[in-house]
């Protein structure tokens, strides 16, 4: 009995491991966040590897190039990142996936120095910063509850013949990668569909109140845009790890 009850706790560890190696690694991100003085290199990454995932899901390999949807790619590029009118279907017809990427690149690049020119530097890096370290722990804080969600149900898979432990494992790291690529989508759709006022404080960003995604006429299938909120039970935006409820919204 005593043994089968040390396999028991046993097993729990190795469920508590994944989320464990997990933490670490948001965690070791996070830090690097706010340590940081510049994130301006980061967030270009972000953008990239999201335009990258947008393009390369809209035009498979596997399909001929008739068949790939620049549409989608031209909707969801207005949606997140653009402008609208500032990509064509027609800007992407005959070009392969990387030279589509490097066309929506150079035009995201060219609204990111526009923004920064018309904010102080200092401005545009703190802003940068605030929007990601949201990003983070709102998608951290999701994952969390789907990572739980999962591991209460993942012992049924036992009675398929398959082991509850490996399924977790394989099925939490698939989760993570999502996470990771949704935290990159969000920091990026805020930081440049954003409109931030010249007076712009890191509390208001925070909060919402400075930022305001333009909705310039009407775009197909452009889902909607809300805006940067913090609730109560959110994390507080000054890093502490408290919940604003208990930090700087204390009393509000």
């Amino acid at each position: 009995m005593e043994c089968k009850n040390f396999d028991a706790r046993k097993q729990l560890l190795q469920y508590d491991d994944v989320l464990r190696q997990q933490r670490e690694i948001i965690y070791t991100q996070r830090d690097e966040v706010l340590e940081s003085e510049n994130l301006r290199e980061i967030v270009h990454k972000m953008i990239l590897a999201t335009i990258q995932r947008t393009v390369y899901v809209h035009t498979p390999r596997h399909e001929d190039e008739e068949e790939w949807n620049l549409q989608g790619i031209v909707d969801y590029v207005h949606a997140n990142l653009l402008h609208e009118g500032d990509i064509t279907v027609a800007d992407l017809q005959g070009k392969d996936p990387e030279e589509m990427v490097d066309a929506i690149y150079a035009k995201v690049q060219e609204r990111y120095e526009e923004k920064e020119h018309i904010l102080e530097p200092e401005q545009m890096r703190e802003f940068e910063k605030v929007v990601t370290l949201r990003a983070v722990d709102s998608k951290w804080i999701d994952h969390i509850d789907a990572m739980d969600q999962l591991r209460q149900g993942i012992h049924l898979r036992a009675y398929g013949q398959i082991d509850p432990l490996r399924e977790y494992q394989h099925e939490g790291f698939a989760m993570f990668e999502a996470m990771i690529a949704s935290i990159e989508e969000e920091a990026a759709m805020y930081i440049m569909k954003a409109e931030i006022r010249n007076n712009l404080e890191r509390q208001e960003v925070a909060k919402g109140q400075a930022v305001n995604p333009k909705e310039d006429g009407e775009v197909k299938k452009k889902p909607k845009v809300n805006e940067v909120t913090i609730g109560r039970n959110d994390p507080c935006f000054c890093g502490s790890g408290k919940k604003f409820k208990n930090c700087h919204g204390a009393g509000k």
